[in-house]
């Protein structure tokens, strides 16, 4: 997990949510509420106001998931540094016929309090982190409450 990879995706998902609101905001005064008259049937109505809502709806989600993707970074920021043990790192090339090489890093982290063993890993490196890990250890930063939730600091 890339650093603030989080916060990018609360950003992105907050500017879905306003798009999202700003359409049903002008599909619910723009189109729906001229529509909507004393003659219409309670049916056409009712489909009539749907329409925004399932935006409504959409918008909400993207809200939710926003807040949920920024309370997550801020736990990660405000977590503690754990050592894991490097189980590998492996090249892989991007796409066929190409050079361009990139590299992952897997490591693991037994947590002492439980004995649950974590794995993590840090992706699309573009040089070989073997030279920065010759000690067979590396920093990450875990959120406290879920350890789950990191970020593998190179």
């Amino acid at each position: 997990m890339k650093r603030h990879e989080n916060l990018y995706s609360a950003i992105l998902s907050f500017a879905g949510a306003a798009l999202f609101l700003a359409a049903a905001l002008i599909i619910h005064f723009v189109v729906v509420k001229p529509l909507i008259t004393d003659n219409n049937t309670a049916a056409e109505t009712l489909i009539l106001s749907l329409a925004p809502s399932i935006l409504y709806i959409f918008a909400a989600f993207f809200l939710i998931s926003g807040i949920y993707a920024l309370v997550n970074d801020i736990m990660i920021e405000k977590g503690e540094n754990v050592i894991a043990k490097v189980t590998g790192v492996k090249e892989y090339f991007v796409g066929s016929g190409t050079k361009d090489v990139h590299y992952n890093l897997f490591c693991e982290w037994k947590d002492p309090k439980n004995g649950k063993v974590y794995k993590y890993k840090k992706t699309n490196l573009p040089e070989n982190p073997s030279d920065r890990v010759s000690d067979g250890k590396v920093v990450v930063r875990i959120n406290k409450k879920d350890p789950r939730q990191y970020f593998v600091d190179l």
